[in-house]
């Protein structure tokens, strides 16, 4: 049986009784055996498994019985190999996680004292620079209570002049004790008229507060008014997996001597085309759950130095970063997690 120039078979025939096959009837059993060939072929071919349809492909499209294609196929058993090496031949990887910028420090500015909001000049989110007014507290109390010990201070001077004159030891004593503790009353007066004025420490920006709908608001001593942040000094707090904790090495006080961070990358959300260096500096020793897994927050520095870092930049900025790690192969680095919790699984059912 032949298709398409290929034996795909045979066809014996015999006759247990009778006269023998003629010429003729050979004649007829072949050209019904021509028309029968492809069907039977086509059944065959159907019935194949699924590696066998695959092995027959690639024989068919290597071309293996034509010298060109052998070279082809050598090529690409080449390449494969090639390719499996470089996946299992260690490369420089990192871990990455979410991370938010924040100010290097911040500085809380609460009231200094009981009283009333009178004038608020910046809220969240103004720049301010170094010695700026924010807010300021009504004073009118203050400043009558420094007209009071003024006048204390004027009678007490006055007295005391009066017991010199009359060279009276006894009321100079007394007069005299009266003078410095008006004098320090007034002191202490003039120091909270001027810690009622609210001014900025240091250039940079107000990250909280906001009392411009609230004049007139009482306020407690030591209630939280405003928090401000430097523009120059940063810090990045980098939400890390707990499965890539041991991949990371965090800097500074807690590290071995001479031991640096892991350095690393930033990509901000709102600066997409502009990539930051960053170096680990600390390792949180706590984790936290956050979306259902534990992560661990590390803080790391911009290594930028400060007069070169991009405008725009603002605490509360959100992105993500990527920390070096240690080289392993680009397999191994997809499968790890797999592999590690298949371990975890095997552990906590057989031990």
């Amino acid at each position: 049986l032949v298709v398409r120039g290929q034996r795909v078979g045979a066809l014996t025939v015999h006759r247990s009784a009778g006269p023998p096959v003629s010429s003729a009837e050979l004649e007829q059993l072949e050209h019904l055996a021509g028309l029968a060939a492809p069907t039977l072929w086509l059944l065959q071919q159907n019935e194949r498994s699924a590696f066998r349809r695959l092995r027959d492909a690639w024989c068919a499209g290597a071309g293996r019985h034509q010298p060109q294609h052998r070279r082809l196929r050598r090529l690409a058993w080449l390449c494969g190999a090639g390719a499996l090496c470089a996946a299992l031949w260690p490369w420089p990887s990192h871990v990455g996680g979410r991370a938010r910028l924040e100010g290097a420090v911040q500085r809380v500015l609460a009231a200094p004292t009981d009283g009333y909001l009178q004038h608020v000049h910046a809220r969240a989110g103004d720049t301010v620079r170094a010695g700026q007014p924010l807010l300021e507290l009504a004073d009118q109390d203050l400043q009558l209570e420094r007209q009071r010990w003024e006048s204390q201070l004027a009678q007490q001077l006055d007295a005391l002049a009066s017991a010199q004159a009359r060279a009276d030891r006894s009321q100079l004593v007394l007069h005299q004790s009266r003078a410095d503790e008006a004098q320090a009353q007034l002191a202490l007066v003039e120091e909270r008229l001027l810690r009622s004025r609210l001014v900025a420490p240091f250039d940079g920006i107000v990250v909280q507060g906001d009392w411009s709908q609230q004049l007139g608001a009482p306020v407690k001593e030591g209630t939280e008014l405003l928090t401000l942040a430097p523009l120059d000094k940063y810090r990045v707090v980098i939400e890390i997996d707990e499965r890539d904790l041991t991949l990371v090495q965090a800097g500074g006080p807690g590290s071995a001597p001479r031991s640096p961070g892991a350095s690393g990358t930033l990509t901000l959300g709102a600066l997409p085309w502009t990539t930051l260096p960053l170096r680990l500096t600390r390792m949180s020793p706590t984790a936290k759950a956050v979306e259902g897994r534990n992560v661990f927050e590390a803080e790391a520095e911009l290594t930028l130095a400060a007069g070169t870092l991009p405008p725009g930049l603002r605490p509360g900025l959100q992105g993500t970063a990527h920390v070096d790690s240690t080289p392993v192969s680009p397999l191994l680095h997809l499968l790890r997690r797999s592999l590690g919790a298949a371990r975890v699984a095997w552990w906590a059912w057989w031990g």
